[in-house]
């Protein structure tokens, strides 16, 4: 039968063309920065993203060399499941061939060449001067970047025009790896064998389960046996319901193929997060010749059906499903190796934030397939792009046909996962043409050619062209997907956007991470956060040099004016934090209500995206979630702007209160809202209603006019409970700026029952900030909320996720002082409380200190 050998010892490394000892490799794969590093040739600076000493590596040739035991005699191939990038590969003395495509796996045939003792060897040019060489054509002068001529990321090459601060990504000043970053294997094989497959389950419109089973191969198989499988869905090992059916494939000259369908009644539906259980079938494809397994496939697919009536208005089973989630980027930069720990952790703050999908960026990498399997079994909907980036292509024959081959090669892989939505081709790629006012060269790709592979390959998902494309230009609001540059740039119909794919602005991440990520004082001796005419540096020349200039990153941050001048890096963290949330906030309500207007062609937006979700470097600049997985105001903002039901007062030429049900069910229950006094706490004004929104909509609730005139020192609420009273939503909203506010010394208690913490305030909190620190360590703390505001004498509970087991967790309000609590993961849950112990230092920031000029005793 076909087996799998993965080569992951013998292993070992040199720079090519010196006389030095080899390296030896502990753990492949690995690429040669992490060769380096484990051998202590590069600092942890450099994976910090200080990377000026690391930049021989790309413009370097490197040799690796692996010393085997084969099965000599035997059929076999030799797999390589991610070179970066171009490699010239021999076997025992003879040269294989070359791989020069990232994105593209390598496979040699190897069964005359294999011995009982084998060496490999693979020789990695360097990239920098492989681009050098490439073919270039003078008309693409001004539009095309030259590292486009080679296929790998573009972000793992120097920026064209270089300056200070980091690349885009956030390397300083960028960084260019080489090397092996996915496992290299033999393949043992018989003759009979599967080459294509395609297995797809779907759900007709009688709700009869189908099961389509395509495939080809080699050889003259008897016979070809399908298993398939529901685990139980109770966990404790009663068995599900199956089946198993056998085929004859179809013999010709060229081999057999096969194509069936397998009817399966009343199959559990797979489902979004958030809408129901994510029911997989554990299919087993067995291909049979003289009673005897030649080879086998195992597969997951989910059966579930999905309609789209205009672009990105879906039904999935039935329901309406708009998509919130985030643009991501690679999980890290240092290396292209997979890390499943940063996955795991991903995940865990991607279902906190209440996000549903997840987009995978057009200029990141290939993920492999436990990421999109974890997608299936978390119910993360995958936006899924060709590795096409910003801006015009070269219009080249090798070019487009290696985009083809790489488009080919990950839709027949990904096609049977539940969670894939639909395909893109790439980012940015026709809008950062129009934007630099170049020819759109290499639109052939993604116009023509991906189209044509997904319609042929997997016809039943949606193609998106581009991101963004759709209506009179390709950021056109109106219509297809948008990114939102109006910090930047002013264009029309900007307010009600179709679909939102990319919602961006600027802040530095948590005080802890940064402080570990820049050179130099986190407050610079001199430096006063003025704007003054002449200079635009909001922020430390500290902080911007871990910034990407040109990005304009300055400029992309929220209306950070609208809150208290800073007198220290503590308030300026939470100045530009609070403006991103507000700003997060404000959209996001915004475009989840929608338009009533009849002249806004797309009422309500079919989904939110954040950009970016993760940093990829350390950097200060717009992910939601930082480098060390650390999670800030916006992430926080991100989580209540998402949550499947929504209460949100609208602002405009009237106070409206509305509820938005995003949820898998029809909302329904009580709500109290009006008007309380911030510094008082004082309720003033006062209503409440039975209310009932259908899923998938938005419902007016309130006009608030019979309010009349009312102090802005006032603050809007309005608490949700279901019929069984549980709260459901809460949202406390104010009319004026946080500037222009006054806000109490709000008293804090703290209880800790197991791994959830309550907190009690006994004045109206702003902002309340969470913290932890384990033997020193603050950082890899994950609260179930965090950065939220609390209504005098509300009780919160917050659940402590992630896997720290003990602690001291500090909790504090904006403008007020910080109470501690111990924390231990293995305390019982039997009403057992810590008693909060109360901190000498009282103000802002992340450790409880800082200015105190708008805080106002209580009454």
């Amino acid at each position: 039968m076909k087996t799998n050998v993965e080569l992951k010892d013998g292993w070992s490394l040199k720079k090519a063309g010196e006389d030095r000892e080899w390296l030896s490799v502990r753990n492949m794969p690995a690429q040669v920065q992490d060769i380096l590093y484990d051998h202590g040739l590069l600092s942890e600076e450099f994976r910090l993203g200080w990377c000026e000493k690391a930049l021989f590596i790309g413009e370097s040739d490197w040799i690796y060399r692996c010393c085997f035991a084969g099965e000599k005699g035997r059929k076999c191939r030799l797999f390589f499941g991610g070179l970066d990038t171009v490699a010239d590969i021999w076997l025992n003395g003879r040269k294989l061939g070359r791989s020069e495509d990232f994105y593209l796996p390598a496979e040699f045939e190897v069964s005359d060449l294999l011995e009982e003792n084998n060496t490999l060897y693979l020789h990695f040019i360097s990239p920098i001067s492989y681009m050098g060489e490439q073919e270039w054509k003078e008309k693409w002068n001004g539009s095309v970047l030259r590292c486009k001529t080679v296929r790998k990321p573009i972000h793992d090459f120097p920026p064209e025009k270089m300056e200070k601060g980091s690349s885009y990504q956030g390397a300083v000043p960028y960084f260019t790896p080489v090397g092996v970053y996915a496992p290299v294997s033999l393949v043992y094989y018989e003759e009979e064998e599967i080459k294509e497959d395609f297995i797809q389950a779907r759900v007709e419109e009688d709700g009869r389960g189908v099961l389509s089973i395509e495939m080809r191969g080699t050889g003259r198989p008897d016979h070809l046996t399908v298993h398939w499988n529901f685990p139980s869905e109770d966990g404790n090992g009663t068995p599900g319901r199956g089946q198993m059916q056998s085929f004859r494939p179809e013999v010709n000259g060229y081999g057999w193929s096969i194509r069936e369908e397998i009817e399966v009644e009343d199959p559990p539906l797979w489902w979004p997060r958030g809408f129901g259980r994510q029911n997989l079938a554990d299919i087993c494809i067995e291909l049979w010749k003289n009673g005897k397994v030649c080879d086998r496939l195992l597969k997951r697919a989910g059966f579930r059906s999905v309609e789209m009536d205009v672009p990105f208005a879906y039904r999935i089973n039935g329901k309406k499903v708009r998509l919130f989630g985030g643009s991501l980027d690679p999980l890290q930069g240092y290396t292209h190796c997979y890390q499943p720990e940063r996955e795991q952790r991903l995940f865990e703050m991607v279902e906190n934030a209440n996000m549903n999908t997840l987009r995978i960026w057009g200029e990141g990498i290939p993920l492999p397939d436990a990421f999109y399997e974890e997608c299936d079994r978390r119910g993360i909907l995958v936006w899924q792009e060709f590795f096409l980036g910003h801006g015009a292509y070269p219009d080249s024959q090798k070019i487009r046909e290696l985009c083809k081959k790489e488009a080919e090669f990950l839709v027949r892989r990904l096609r049977h996962h539940p969670s894939l939505l639909l395909w893109c081709g790439g980012n940015e790629t026709l809008m950062g043409a129009e934007f630099q006012g170049c020819c759109p060269y290499g639109k052939e790709i993604f116009l023509e050619d991906f189209p044509e592979i997904a319609q042929r390959l997997d016809k039943d998902r949606y193609y998106h062209p581009n991101s963004p494309y759709g209506g009179e230009w390709a950021n056109d609001p109106r219509a297809g997907d948008l990114h939102t540059y109006d910090c930047v740039w002013e264009y029309p119909y900007k307010s009600y956007p179709n679909f939102i794919s990319e919602h961006i602005r600027t802040a530095p991440p948590v005080k802890h991470s940064l402080e570990k990520m820049i050179h130099g004082d986190i407050w610079p001796k001199g430096f006063t956060g003025q704007v003054l005419d002449g200079s635009s540096n909001s922020m430390p020349d500290t902080w911007l040099e871990r910034s990407h200039i040109s990005a304009q990153g300055q400029r992309k941050t929220g209306d950070y004016w609208e809150f208290y001048d800073a007198e220290n890096a503590e308030d300026l963290l939470y100045r530009f934090g609070a403006a991103y949330g507000k700003e997060i906030r404000r959209y996001g309500e915004q475009v989840r209500i929608g338009s009533r207007e009849p002249e806004v062609y797309s009422g309500r937006s079919k989904g939110y995206f954040a950009c970016k979700l993760v940093d990829t470097w350390p950097k200060v600049y717009c992910a939601a979630i930082d480098f060390f997985q650390e999670g800030y105001i916006p992430y926080y903002s991100l989580k209540r702007v998402f949550s499947p039901v929504l209460l949100c007062f609208q602002k405009e030429e009237s106070i409206r209160l509305w509820c938005v049900n995003d949820s898998g069910e029809e909302a329904a229950g009580s709500v109290r809202y009006g008007l309380f006094h911030i510094v008082s706490g004082q309720i003033q004004k006062v209503k409440e209603k039975k209310i009932s929104v259908p899923q998938g909509d938005a419902v007016l609730l309130d006009d608030l006019a019979d309010f009349r005139f009312f102090s802005k020192d006032c603050a809007l609420f309005a608490v949700l409970c279901d019929e069984k009273g549980n709260e459901v939503s809460v949202c406390i909203d104010y009319v004026d700026i946080e500037r222009h506010l006054k806000f109490p010394n709000a008293g804090l208690k703290l209880e800790m029952r197991g791994d959830e913490l309550v907190i009690t305030a006994d004045r109206f909190a702003r902002c309340v900030q969470i913290t932890g620190e384990q033997d020193g360590d603050p950082f890899g703390w994950l609260f179930s909320d965090n950065y939220f505001d609390m209504l005098p004498g509300q009780r919160k509970t917050v659940k402590i996720l992630g896997n720290k087991e003990y602690g001291t967790i500090c909790v504090k309000a904006q403008y007020g002082g910080c109470e501690k609590i111990r924390y231990n993961r293995e305390d019982k849950t039997d009403g057992t409380n810590f008693t909060a112990e109360r901190l000498e230092t009282a103000g802002t920031g992340q450790q409880g200190t800082g200015h105190r000029k708008n805080a106002v005793p209580g009454p």
